[in-house]
């Protein structure tokens, strides 16, 4: 397999992209074909759907949010099963970093074949001379992930609402309260804060964090150094400018 298209989002680094792109729904990403697959045929009738499935790869782990959601566990991993790069426990942050699950319990990039499903709102499909470009909201991937391909996301098949959650339904995501003072945020485009907030509350930080309140973090974001710290369940944003 190769992958179709890339997808281009204001997050070009692992450090920030959200564990799940339903937490962000403001993100934006656009999907640009490669030349072979930008035919405006192949996309006829997408724009009547009002979410898509991606069905992407993981680049060396890093990709995707669930990359920010996982610390890989040794334990019990054979050498085998550590030269292929996945490991049959993972650690994941819901837990706090310290509970081992497994991995095929998880959404966590360090699995035998490097894949990721996400689901995205579909905004708009735009027709480009060069070939069409998809507009969607909610992409938990980072800016130039490969797509290897996309799906519509139909409700009487994909819905399912006597789902359970497993060990997620016992382990609550906790959302910090961001202090972003109003001329720091200024400096931000408008299009792009709502984004950015979003992000900023999930916790960027790596799961099991220490409590170091006076420590400066920086977070790349749509071409800003957003530098924050995090005191408790509050986060401060401190400085905002151009990368």
């Amino acid at each position: 397999m190769g992958p179709i298209a890339r997808i281009r989002t204001d997050l070009p680094q692992k450090f920030g992209i959200p564990r799940n792109g339903s937490l962000a729904p403001h993100l934006h990403g656009e999907i640009r074909f490669e030349p072979e697959f930008a035919s405006a045929a192949a996309v006829a009738g997408l724009e009547e759907f009002s979410h898509l499935w991606l069905i992407w790869q993981f680049e060396n782990g890093l990709a995707g949010g669930a990359a920010s959601d996982v610390a890989a566990d040794s334990a019990g991993a054979t050498a085998g099963v550590a030269s292929r790069g996945w490991r049959p426990t993972v650690r994941p942050p819901r837990l706090g970093g310290a509970e081992r699950v497994g991995v095929f319990a998880t959404r966590s990039p360090f699995r035998p074949n490097p894949i990721g499903l996400t689901c995205v709102r579909l905004e708009r499909v735009e027709l480009r001379e060069d070939g069409p470009v998809i507009h969607v909201l909610g992409a938990d991937l980072r800016d130039g992930t490969p797509i290897l391909d996309i799906k519509p996301y139909i409700p009487f098949a994909d819905c399912h609402t006597d789902a359970t959650g497993g060990w997620i339904e016992r382990a609550p995501w906790h959302e910090l309260a961001v202090d972003f003072p109003e001329a720091l945020l200024a400096l931000v485009p408008a299009e792009k804060a709502d984004g950015l907030v979003e992000v900023l509350r999930q916790d960027p930080r790596r799961a099991g964090s220490k409590h170091e309140p006076e420590r400066v973090y920086h977070l790349a974001y749509a071409g800003l150094d957003v530098s924050f710290c995090v005191d408790g369940n509050a986060l401060r944003v401190v400085g905002v400018k151009r990368l």
